[in-house]
Formats: C-alpha cells, structure tokens, sequence
C-alpha cells in the first residue's frame, strides 16, 4: 500500500553531477515492519543511476536516525531508464505514524535534469548536497546537505506491507498539494484527512497526495488530469478510492467553459470506475476569476458571480445534479461519482460566495491556510472509506 507519495510534475535542476539529495516525507500510516521505495524518471531523457539509497527517520533538519541501506535486486545501485520508474527490494523498517522518514538518494554521474515533484514553496523543506560532493548517503548528522530545495526528485512513493484496508488518492492540483498549508507542518489537507482516520483508528487507510501545482484536468500535456490519472493514481497499489478536487485552474487560468470541464469530469469519473475505484466529487470553493486575480490579495474584490466564477457555480451545480440539464447551452448528463465532498461549504465566506471565509484564507484568495486546509478535511466523510 502506498503510505506516502508525490506525482510526478516536470523535469528540473539543472546541468548537475555526483550529488546527494535527502528527501523528507510523513507517511499517512504507520509501518508494519516492511516498506519499500519506487523511483520514476518519467520526465527524463537520459537514464539515471542511483549510486546508493538510504532511508531513516528525521531528526533535525538534514539529520537522520535509524539509517538504513536500499537494495535493488539485492545491489547498492541501480539504474532508472529514460521515461520508466525502479522499484527497490523490500526493507525491514518500523516507524510508527507521525514520525518523518528521509530517503537520500546518491545520484551518480551527470544528468541535464531530473524528474521532480514540484510542490511549489513553503510545503516541505529537502536537502541537497554542493554538486560533485559525491556519495554522501551515511552522513547522518546532515552537515553534507548544504542547500534546501521545495522540489522532491525521482522519489515517488513509500509503500508498506501488512494488514492494510486501502489507500486513497487525493488527486487536485495545488489545493491538493498543500501550497501554503505551513512549511514543513503538513498541514496539507490529505494529511490532515490522514490524522482524522488516524484518531478515528483507521491505521489501516493510507492516503496518497498525487496533487500537481498549477495542473488542470484538460490539456494535451502530460501533467493534465485525463492523460495523468492511470500513471499518478491507477499505479497506486491497493488504491479503491479517488478524492478529485481539480479543475479550478480549468476555470481560473484556461478560461474554460464549465460544460467543456464537465466533459473532462465526466472522463475522469469513466477512467475510475473502469478501474472498479470508487470517486468523490470534490465540490469547487472560491478561487477568483479567469484572467482577474487580484496578486494582493483582499485589495479588491470583484463582482459576485461575475467572469469564470459563474461557470463555478454552473460546475458546482452538476456535481451534486440527478439528472440532465443544460450547461453553457450543452446538455449534460448527471454526474455517476459515488458521491460529492463540499468542500465549497467547509471555506466558502457566506456573505461573499465568491471569496472563502478570510480565516481560511492563506492570503492569495486562491488557497487555503492551515485552518482551511483542516476544514476541507473535515468536509470529508469518514463513512466514504
């Protein structure tokens, strides 16, 4: 099962050689003893090798205890090809949940770029050895990894072995990823979603953060919802369930009309349920307007309804639909989702439906802070899973 995982965003870095990055990540379930790791080089041209893997716990920092060497196919080393991924062999391993693991991965040779999750700023700190520093793996106390970094590279997935229900995919874009929820609190709702089954005694339901910053379900690229969901969420092992929360920068970017975005859902919904996965419609809070955000924030505020957020409201309505209607001049049928989540009611300002509550509000009007991040968590109903 998949405790913790990323997707895959873009290919980043730079011109670079014989470095050592340390990873940090919070696992959403505690370890029954065994895990292994899955590396992806979806994004990269050339092949890349991994010198040596480690992983540990966190302590400070770049600091780490419990270290632990990776095998694959029982060597140090192993070489990921261009466009494919690795998976390690299985490694013995407790931890307990709460507690933060750091993968650090050697990377040998010299590459023009890597495949990375890009989080975007203030979600979780990495660690980065000076270039040509070579195998620096065994340095426990961190005092190798001289530079920090927001991206995650090649690191894709920590999963763990035992007597486990399921894993559910959080797929979105940065709402999704956390931007904003706090650096290095995660404090991202899917987390906050893991605390809460956690204290409900679900320590048998993992929950896997495949949200992608600035990412929107049309488009013809690799990183668009219709042409990523088997590769970030179909490939999760033992996923049943898809919480989709994405589409409002469809709307708030790409000026999409909601029937054309209905369409996309509609795509999305079709490709679940062939997998037998079950998908909650995630109901779309305020995230301003298409082509009008204000960068500073509060400073103005724009017409209610007016713009891409009537196409919001269009949206929201055919989520919670049960039968057809006529959106944007397009009939369109119900949606099949097993459900919906509001997240629009758990942030949503009432006096001002077109802005979120400004005690949920990180600033930018677009995503939430800490709190709105807990209340979108607390919209979910634990009964779903």
């Amino acid at each position: 099962m998949a405790s913790w995982a990323d997707a895959p965003s873009t290919a980043t870095g730079g011109s670079q050689s014989e470095l050592t990055i340390r990873e940090i990540v919070k696992p959403t379930v505690g370890s029954r003893g065994t895990v292994r790791l899955h590396f992806s080089n979806y994004f990269g041209t050339t092949p890349i090798t991994l010198g040596a893997v480690h992983i540990g716990k966190q302590t400070t920092g770049a600091g780490v205890t419990d270290d632990t060497p990776v095998s694959f196919s029982g060597a140090g080393a192993v070489t990921i090809p261009a466009g494919g991924t690795v998976t390690s062999d299985t490694v013995s391993l407790n931890f307990s949940y709460g507690d933060i693991l750091s993968i650090t991965e050697y990377v040998s040779g010299s590459w023009s770029s890597l495949t990375a999750h890009a989080q975007g700023v203030n979600v979780v700190t990495n660690y980065v050895t000076a270039a040509n520093a070579g195998n620096k793996t065994e340095d426990t106390a961190g005092t190798s990894f001289v530079y920090t970094t927001f991206n995650t590279f090649l690191l894709d997935r920590v999963d763990v072995y035992g007597d486990y229900k399921e894993t559910i995919a959080a797929f979105g874009s940065s709402t999704t990823d956390g931007y904003h929820s706090g650096l290095d609190q995660h404090m991202t709702y899917p987390e906050q979603l893991a605390a809460a089954l956690q204290a409900a005694g679900h320590d048998d339901i993992a929950v896997a953060n495949v949200g992608i910053y600035g990412t929107t379900v049309l488009g013809s690229d690799a990183t668009a919802g219709v042409n990523r969901f088997s590769r970030d969420v179909l490939s999760l092992p033992n996923v049943t369930t898809v919480i989709d929360y994405l589409g409002a920068n469809d709307l708030r970017t790409d000026c999409t009309t909601a029937a054309n975005l209905i369409a996309g859902k509609q795509n999305l919904i079709a490709q679940a349920h062939a997998a037998s996965l079950k998908i909650y419609e995630g109901i779309t809070a305020p995230s301003t307007f298409c082509g009008a955000q204000n960068p500073d924030g509060f400073g103005t505020r724009f017409p209610q309804g007016s713009g891409e957020e009537a196409e919001r409201f269009l949206l929201n309505a055919w989520q919670v639909s049960t039968q057809s209607s006529v959106v944007d001049g397009v009939t369109v049928q119900p949606p099949t989702s097993d459900g919906v989540i509001d997240f629009n009611a758990a942030i949503v300002d009432p006096t001002s439906l077109s802005y979120m509550l400004p005690a949920f509000d990180s600033g930018d009007d677009i995503h939430p802070n800490a709190a709105g991040y807990g209340a979108m968590a607390k919209a979910i109903p634990l009964t779903f899973f």
